[in-house]
């Protein structure tokens, strides 16, 4: 007997098979990446910037806590001389008005403003007939005077012969006539001395150049009536400026006297004989040199200013008077005298200071009495010692006792090269 085997009957299809192993793995991978991708991402938004900005604030207290950089020079005594440029007014060596001395007209006029003339030049004539006439009166005194004097020179002769020979006369006679003798010569002799003063005075009918130089006022014309001094016609345009009743003024242009008031910090350093350059700023390029040839020695009391005087050569007469000038002084000054760069002050509410480099390259801050100020440098008198280090443009907030990092000196910074 035969057995057949039969499936059982199912009610649907049948489930799939599992996947395979490897593409579970492959998804387990990227699920792991993804997380790591999440937690990267997270490190980059929370820790990175912590750590950045620890870092930076480490760098900022490393650059506070770093000592500055500076620069220093080493303070010297300053030169033996310097110089300082003044204003100063230029005026004539010589200026004086020319009156007249006698009355009378002009009868002749040699100059106008502007003439040059030399020492005892004509510049005009005076018509003066009274005084001529004087003159001529005066000389006829002295022919009168000088023939009775003659007389008595011979009547006098006469009686002392006659004395010595017969004693016809007596000694009281002979005195008599001695004494005319006496009288006679001193009436001539008078005559003579106002003769000669009549005749000094007819000179100055001639007015005449005192001294070489220019004739800068006129106030006369040809034919006004002149006189003693100030009893001129009247004042003409030109000689506003001159001296009351002057018939002229004179100016002597060469050479030339360059009055300047130096201040009292300066006023030590001025010397006679020192050199001086005089620049006019309406003449550039042109310069005078002369030399300092007198000072007040005393100063005015009210501006506090020593009043010196530089003569300078004027030959070519390109400088006028009056004219306003600049002069350049040399200086003379102790050896003592230290100084130091302006860059290197420190100019507080207090006195001015100077940062000193110490030992350890500490600084110091020290307070300083100044001397006269040259612009780019001034002079120390007192607070510095020869051979000590000074900070250049010290850093606003450098305190006292810090220490500091010292770098190379531009030559140029160096206090021994700047000029005086």
């Amino acid at each position: 007997m035969s057995t057949t085997l039969e499936r059982p009957a199912t009610a649907g299809p049948a489930p799939e098979p599992p996947p395979p192993a490897p593409m579970r793995s492959s998804r387990i991978r990227w699920i792991l990446v993804g997380l790591v991708v999440v937690l990267v991402l997270a490190l980059a938004k929370g820790i990175l910037p912590r750590r950045a900005r620890t870092k930076a604030v480490a760098t900022v207290v490393a650059q506070n806590n770093r000592a500055p950089a500076v620069s220093v020079i080493t303070i010297d005594t300053a030169p033996g001389a310097s110089t300082v440029i003044l204003p100063g007014s230029v005026t004539a060596y010589a200026t004086t008005p020319i009156y007249a001395r006698v009355p009378g007209y002009i009868g002749e006029l040699r100059v106008d403003i502007g003439s040059r003339v030399r020492r005892g030049e004509l510049l005009a004539r005076i018509d003066a007939p009274e005084l001529d006439h004087q003159v001529q009166q005066a000389r006829a005194v002295v022919t009168q005077d000088s023939a009775s004097l003659v007389l008595a020179a011979v009547e006098l002769r006469r009686w002392r012969l006659m004395l010595t020979a017969d004693s016809a006369v007596t000694l009281e006679e002979v005195d008599i006539h001695q004494a005319t003798y006496n009288v006679a010569l001193a009436t001539l002799n008078a005559a003579i001395a106002a003769l000669r003063q009549l005749l000094s005075m007819q000179s100055y009918e001639r007015v005449i150049a005192p001294f070489d130089g220019v004739i800068t006022a006129r106030n006369i014309d040809l034919g006004a009536l002149v006189g003693t001094a100030g009893s001129v016609n009247g004042t003409l345009l030109s000689g506003q400026s001159a001296a009351l009743g002057s018939l002229f003024e004179l100016a002597r242009v060469d050479p030339l006297r360059v009055y300047v008031t130096v201040p009292e910090d300066n006023a030590n350093g001025i010397a006679v004989g020192k050199p001086a350059v005089v620049t006019v700023p309406s003449l550039p390029g042109d310069t005078l040199r002369g030399h300092v040839v007198r000072t007040s020695n005393s100063l005015d009391p009210a501006a506090r200013t020593l009043l010196a005087e530089v003569d300078v050569p004027n030959r070519k007469g390109t400088y006028f008077p009056g004219t306003y000038a600049e002069v350049q002084l040399q200086l003379s000054r102790p050896s003592s005298t230290l100084r130091l760069p302006a860059t290197a002050l420190v100019i507080t509410a207090g006195p001015p200071q100077a940062v000193v480099l110490g030992a350890k390259s500490t600084v110091q801050f020290r307070t300083l009495t100044l001397g006269r100020d040259h612009g780019s440098w001034v002079e120390v008198t007192d607070g510095l010692v020869r051979g000590e280090k000074v900070v250049l443009n010290p850093p606003d907030l450098l305190k006292n006792g810090e220490t500091v990092k010292v770098v190379p000196t531009a030559p140029s910074t160096n206090v021994a090269s700047t000029g005086g």
